[in-house]
């Protein structure tokens, strides 16, 4: 007779988990995690937040819980915190750089009220992130991230939402003859490579970050952005001190900068727009109408001063305005995903539909070009919204989806 073989609980336990898609647990609605509910991701909307939804969240820098099994690191904490960031930009919400939030937080330490109030954001996001990384069991192998957040009112500290998870990828395998082993050691250990470790980040943000509700359409934020990874790290004249201060979140140092550089060479039209960019980021307005204005005067070919243009004239109401200006900017660069989505979000909110969808669906296609792949996925949730209630766009939805998914098979 042929000996039972002993059952391994561990790792098949575990294997069961690995492959159950997440279920949404709300706990509002007084659900509670069943027996099979491995992969819970938990969270509740409060009735603070319904009853206003904040327009800004900002993430805070996440603790570290201790003891964590895998122990999570500071600057694990700094991933987790990065693409919850990421995630959240991709809502309608504003967002503010945690560059900017670490700079401010230094300067009011615990004073959350004052954190808003410097920060323009009403609301913020906190906890702590519980476990972070990778156990390696021989043939079996576990990578888990997970986090215990909750989202606060910065005013008066009354909790908005609250959400926890941990996301895992385990593989291995319970082998039956050699070549298994050697299959499961191979899955055990390809399966801890850092790429893992930020896909399940990233899977952790994404889950929590669904569950917060999203029922607005806005504009994006800060049209003449440029990639902080761009900025020189020694600055070599005034306008590359103000890039370097505005990329470290000192908006104060940014501004000065930029006006000893208007003082310096009152045609410049890159230190205009810089500065009217930070004064946009303030959300001080009527400062910035001026620099914007300049910026533009001096070169009305530059795509990124017409559309601070546009979304600085939105902001105050003119959306005709904002329309020539993104129309102007578009004009001059037909793969500026920026002018295109907040033109439709302008044609939206005017009760114009078609309008509307043209521009989502021309955003979607200038953010396929420049690979902006989640913007992308934003303007094609816009589009299906739009088929939803009526609007014959299923040609363009087939289209955008067709080549996010082309692309997606192309990653893997």
């Amino acid at each position: 007779m042929i000996p039972a073989r002993p059952f391994i609980a561990l790792p098949l336990s575990a294997l069961l988990c690995a492959c159950a898609a997440p279920t949404y647990i709300d706990q509002g609605s007084g659900k509670a995690a069943g027996l099979l509910d491995f992969n819970a991701v938990s969270f509740e909307v409060r009735d603070t937040y319904r009853a206003s939804p904040p327009d800004c969240i900002a993430v805070l820098p996440l603790r570290v819980r201790t003891p964590g099994d895998p122990q999570a690191k500071p600057e694990n904490a700094a991933k987790v915190r990065m693409s919850l960031y990421a995630h959240l930009a991709t809502q309608s919400k504003r967002g503010v750089r945690p560059e900017r939030i670490d700079r401010v937080l230094a300067e009011v330490g615990n004073d959350r009220k004052a954190l808003g109030e410097r920060l323009k954001c009403p609301a913020a996001i906190e906890g702590e992130v519980t476990e972070y990384g990778n156990t390696f069991l021989g043939i079996y192998s576990s990578v888990t991230v997970g986090a215990d957040l909750r989202m606060v009112r910065l005013a008066d500290g009354a909790v908005l939402w609250e959400g926890r998870h941990v996301a895992a990828n385990r593989d291995g395998s319970l082998p039956l003859d050699p070549v298994g082993i050697a299959m499961g050691v191979f899955g055990a250990v390809d399966n801890i490579r850092d790429e893992q470790v930020l896909r399940v980040t990233d899977d952790l943000a994404r889950r929590l970050v669904s569950t917060i509700p999203d029922d607005q359409v806005a504009a994006l934020d800060d049209p003449a952005e440029e990639p902080s990874a761009k900025v020189a790290t020694v600055a070599t004249d005034d306008i590359a001190e103000a890039r370097r201060r505005l990329s470290a979140g000192d908006h104060t140092g940014a501004l000065v900068a930029a006006d000893r550089a208007i003082a310096a060479d009152p045609n410049r039209q890159d230190a205009w727009l810089l500065k009217g960019r930070v004064l946009m980021l303030e959300r001080d307005f009527d400062k910035a109408e001026p620099a914007i204005l300049r910026a533009v005067a001096l070169d009305r070919t530059d795509p990124r001063a017409l559309n601070a243009l546009g979304a600085l004239s939105a902001e105050r109401g003119a959306a005709d305005r904002a329309l020539a200006a993104y129309r102007m900017s578009i004009d001059a660069d037909r793969s500026n995903g920026f002018a295109w989505y907040n033109s439709g979000i302008l044609h939206f909110n005017a009760g114009e539909p078609r309008e509307a969808a043209d521009a989502f669906y021309g955003a979607a296609l200038a953010y396929l070009k420049t690979g902006d792949y989640a913007k992308a996925e934003r303007a094609l949730g816009d589009l299906r919204d739009l088929a939803a209630a009526g609007q014959p766009v299923q040609n363009e939805i087939d289209t955008i989806h067709s080549a996010l998914s082309d692309l997606s098979r192309r990653k893997s």
